[in-house]
């Protein structure tokens, strides 16, 4: 992978995670404006278990070259540049978004109103309509409005249920217009969970000053059931979407494109519902979601000539 486009690939990651971790705001939906979503869940429904055969084998120089092969194959490298941009984004964000979501609730929305609104028009203007998949289109928003207004109180955390919760989250990678930010509100686990990080960070922080490792026990395992449910379910919906993708491209694209136009509602209805109703906030909101909107369309721009079909 070339410098740049590897920079660039890092900084979408950056970008999907960001995403992913605001309720309500879709990494999927970063992935499909950004023009990697087809990689991503081809390189995601490649990967399997098999090549680390090879690695038992070092000084074969056949094993070697298999594993080289199986690795360009399950396109491993872009998986981790982009993976290491989503990383870095979560640990660094994990912080700042709950303050600017309590302290900044109606821009915040806004903002995110604004960055999916122009997914669905950037993504939507490449989509050859029909009735049915424009019909498609509406029920798949009118899902994620259906699951966004239907939260529930907060659940006992368990191991089981972070589990379940990082299966459930992850979809929200392969399909556009679910958050798993979102989905984990809804599960009662995201305070949660961001706490668990929060603890997780801090004590591997605390190790370097030679505070006990005992601090780390309980975040630790916490954090591997969720990366642990997450991997099951990444593996499970990337082949599923990728057959979609393969039997129907436009089809899949236009649901698609329903599931980010009804992922406007939880920014939408969370800006309304925190705002005053002056005249300033009014105005304020709405230059933050032009704000929100043109960040996509530049991030369009000036990526759109990378190859990454």
């Amino acid at each position: 992978m070339e410098l740049r486009a590897a920079l660039v690939t890092y900084l979408k990651g950056a970008a999907m995670g960001t995403a992913d971790i605001v309720p309500g705001v879709s990494g999927g939906t970063i992935a499909l404006v950004a023009g990697i979503y087809d990689r991503l869940i081809a390189a995601i429904a490649s990967l399997h278990p098999r090549p680390l055969q090879h690695l038992l084998r070092p000084q074969d120089p056949d094993a070697r070259a298999a594993f080289t092969a199986s690795w360009r194959e399950m396109d491993l490298t872009f998986l981790l540049v982009l993976g290491s941009g989503m990383i870095s984004a979560v640990i660094l964000l994990s912080q700042v978004i709950p303050f600017a979501l309590e302290e900044h609730r109606v821009l915040t929305g806004s903002f995110f109103a604004g960055l999916i609104a122009a997914s669905v028009v950037l993504i939507g203007r490449t989509v050859p309509w029909t009735r049915r998949r424009g019909a498609l289109a509406l029920v798949a928003a009118a899902l994620v409005v259906a699951v966004s207004t239907n939260t529930s109180s907060a659940a006992p955390p368990s191991t089981l249920l972070v589990f379940v919760a990082g299966g459930v989250a992850i979809t929200a990678m392969v399909l556009p217009g679910l958050s798993g930010a979102l989905l984990l509100l809804i599960l009662g686990q995201y305070e949660y969970l961001l706490g668990q990080l929060d603890e997780f960070l801090s004590a591997l922080a605390g190790l370097a000053t030679g505070d006990s490792p005992g601090a780390l026990v309980e975040p630790t395992i916490v954090v591997a059931a969720f990366c642990s449910g997450a991997i099951i379910g990444l593996l499970t919906m990337g082949r599923l979407v990728q057959r979609a993708l393969e039997r129907d491209r436009a089809t899949t694209i236009a649901g698609l494109v329903g599931l980010m136009a009804g992922g406007l509602y939880p920014p939408g209805e969370m800006a309304v519902s925190a705002a005053s109703g002056s005249s300033v906030q009014v105005v304020a909101a709405l230059a933050i979601a032009a704000v929100g909107a043109a960040v996509v369309t530049a991030f369009d721009l000036v990526t759109h000539d990378l190859e990454y079909v």
